[in-house]
């Protein structure tokens, strides 16, 4: 009787475990995973201007346009972006007729560091790049783990040598 009542809850705290479990997992996977290099605007600090909203469609800024991109860069900002992952840079690149303006925060200690683009503008030809660094806060959950923070930024009619290019960081 005691060999029987021992399985029986055995099996019942198998179940209850296995149900545990699975219940934990569920909305684990609602959201896309958190990468090394998060897309701007998901840092959950509010939507910036030039935010990669998912549909990925070019933006107006101020006459400039432009879209953040979070994945499909051409070879040569992957190369770039693995090659400066460790340090901050601020690089404009012209790679097929097209001018991506890359930024790297440089390697972090934790997650939550992103960088958000705020807004491009173009005048007097100077192509002028807001952005801002945004770290977590002392009491933000965190994983720990080393980050490469950068942003991406595909822009329309913009030509690396053309303009001069200036960076305002907020940090």
């Amino acid at each position: 009787m005691k060999k029987t009542l021992r399985v029986c809850l055995l099996i019942v705290l198998s179940i209850l475990l296995i149900v545990s479990l699975g219940g934990c997992s569920s909305g684990i996977n609602d959201k896309p995973p958190v990468e090394d290099n998060p897309p701007a605007g998901d840092s959950g600090h509010g939507d910036p201007v030039g935010g990669d909203d998912g549909n990925n469609e070019p933006k107006d800024f101020n006459g400039v346009t432009a879209k953040v991109l979070s994945q499909g860069y051409p070879a040569e900002i992957e190369k770039y972006l693995e090659n400066n992952k460790t340090k901050e840079t601020q690089q404009a690149l012209n790679i097929n007729n097209r001018t991506y303006i890359v930024l790297t925060m440089g390697e972090q200690t934790s997650g939550g560091y992103t960088i958000e683009l705020k807004d491009l503008v173009l005048e007097d030809g100077i192509l002028k790049v807001f952005v801002k660094y945004v770290k977590p806060g002392k009491d933000d959950m965190v994983a720990t783990v080393m980050t490469y923070p950068s942003l991406v930024i595909e822009t329309d009619k913009i030509y690396e040598g053309h303009y001069e290019i200036a960076y305002d960081i907020e940090q």
